[in-house]
């Protein structure tokens, strides 16, 4: 059941969006908002800076699973990584420089798995999986999952990599 409007309500919306212009069809608007994937970048190009650690907490989710018939051999302790760095004892900034060269190499080599060991205390514990979702490394990864207790379960991270042809197989 609807009112009729108030002259109030009706001046203060002239008001709020009287300057405001359309943005035009559905369809215009849709195809000014294109997503474009990120090029990996080469190493050198890569910042070398940490992104800043706000106030806010990181979220206890990662950024997507690794998914089908590989997670469940990561689950199971099956899979071996083909490479590994370790960030204990870092501070933020190498910690982050150490990653992103780690990823570019192991990207540069084609290596599909790889483990990224944070600690199981600590601030890069939080950091590493927000790091993982960030433009920079986003281009490399395709899936991150907790590791198996034999290469350090809740302190280390297994991450899938791209293809260096930039495929993507999932569930393999």
């Amino acid at each position: 059941m609807s009112r009729p409007v108030t002259q109030d309500e009706a001046a203060l919306f002239r008001h709020v969006f009287g300057d405001a212009k359309p943005l035009g069809t559905r369809r215009q608007a849709a195809n000014t908002h294109k997503y474009k994937r990120p090029v990996a970048a080469a190493p050198s190009a890569l910042p070398v800076k940490a992104p800043a650690l706000t106030g806010k907490k990181a979220s206890p989710s990662l950024p997507c699973k690794v998914g089908g018939h590989r997670e469940m051999q990561l689950r199971r302790g099956r899979l071996e990584p083909q490479a590994r760095i370790d960030l204990h004892g870092m501070t933020q900034d190498n910690a982050y420089r150490a990653l992103v060269r780690f990823f570019a190499r192991a990207h540069s080599l084609d290596q599909r798995l790889v483990l990224v060991i944070t600690g199981k205390g600590g601030v890069l514990r939080q950091i590493v999986p927000r790091w993982l979702g960030e433009y920079e490394l986003r281009p490399f990864i395709t899936g991150v999952s907790p590791a198996h207790i034999r290469h350090g379960g809740d302190g280390a991270l297994y991450v899938a990599l791209r293809r260096r042809d930039g495929k993507t197989v999932r569930g393999r």
